[in-house]
């Protein structure tokens, strides 16, 4: 029995692509947005040099080598004798990037309205006893003490949603945001 025989589709021009504008893109270097980076580039070097003069890697699979297990197996004798002869000293490039680094996140973490209103609605009514809210009728989605615990614990721990909780508690106008 023979074989079917392929059937070759006709190519079709793609009219919403302009691939010479594509091919002039391919073309241009990427814009690099590291600030430090930026800086120390020097134009008329390539990459692979200008990596190495800011002590950083081009190409990480070159840099971190995994060996083989033939090739651990035959250095395992040398590897005492042999010592790392590629040890680049940190430049001000390296250093700036992990003072960046270094530097924790802002948090900007912001829970739904309902949430904060369910966070809201519990710590008024049964103040810290999880239990309880457990067994209210506003409990829809039925979760248990902890799982109310850990929502209320994320309520406090936004610093704006919480500031302005306490904020309209102390001039008595939750109830306004309750109802």
């Amino acid at each position: 029995m023979g074989k079917p025989r392929k059937t070759h589709r006709q190519p079709r021009f793609q009219y919403d692509r302009n691939r010479s504008k594509e091919w002039k893109n391919s073309k241009k270097l990427p814009t690099i947005e590291c600030k430090q980076i930026k800086k120390a580039w020097i134009k008329n070097k390539s990459v692979e040099q200008n990596m190495r003069l800011m002590g950083l890697s081009s190409d990480p699979n070159i840099t971190l080598k995994v060996p083989s297990i033939k090739q651990l197996l035959n250095n395992e004798n040398k590897k005492t004798q042999k010592k790392e002869k590629n040890i680049k000293q940190k430049t001000t490039v390296i250093k700036e990037l992990e003072e960046e680094a270094s530097i924790p996140p802002a948090k900007t973490l912001q829970l739904s309205e309902p949430l904060v209103r369910y966070c809201v609605c519990m710590l008024e009514s049964y103040g810290e006893d999880y239990k309880a809210m457990a067994k209210d009728r506003k409990n829809y989605y039925q979760d248990t003490p902890k799982q109310i615990k850990r929502k209320i614990n994320s309520f406090k721990n936004t610093p704006g949603q919480y500031g302005a909780y306490l904020k309209l508690k102390s001039e008595n106008k939750l109830a306004e945001l309750l109802i």
